[in-house]
């Protein structure tokens, strides 16, 4: 959940950079998208988060291991109607993002690919094994390093200019 507020964050400060370019205009429209998708998200994780560990830790209290069958009305439930449609406004959020980086000159122009692909994976990655899905987090995380290295790098351009 810190992750998706740090991204929210993250984005803002991208499309600030993204002013006053060619693609301010798409910038914001991903930066709305994303933070739709984000706002959409966030509570699925809250309600994965807080009540898995009530159940667990009733489970263990009772000693009745039937209740973890809860878990599945919690992950596939009705919160679901919210998570997917999250990470589909996110998806689309980063795409326009990287059309906004690749339309300005104030970027690598491949530099928000990255960040696009793996949030465009998020959904399928959920029914791969752990590996896939810890190398899918890997993917997302160096995409956002590379865009904050991006970031810095442009300003230290246009300072020198």
């Amino acid at each position: 959940m810190v992750a998706f507020v740090l991204l929210a964050l993250g984005l803002l400060g991208l499309c600030t950079r993204l002013q006053d370019t060619r693609a301010d205009r798409r910038a914001i429209q991903a930066l709305v998208l994303c933070w739709i998708g984000i706002g959409l998200t966030l509570p699925y994780y809250g309600a994965e988060t807080f009540g898995l560990h009530a159940i667990g830790q009733e489970a263990l209290r009772e000693k009745n291991p039937a209740l973890l069958s809860l878990v599945n009305s919690i992950r596939l439930g009705e919160g679901s109607m919210f998570f997917i449609p999250g990470l589909l406004f996110l998806a689309a959020g980063t795409v326009l993002f990287a059309i906004a980086i690749w339309r300005s000159t104030s970027f690598l122009i491949w530099s928000g690919i990255p960040l696009a692909v793996g949030f465009a994976l998020y959904i399928p990655q959920f029914f791969e094994p752990q590996l896939i899905r810890i190398a899918h987090g890997s993917l997302i995380t160096i995409a956002c390093m590379l865009l904050g290295w991006s970031t810095f790098k442009s300003r230290e351009v246009e300072r020198r200019t």
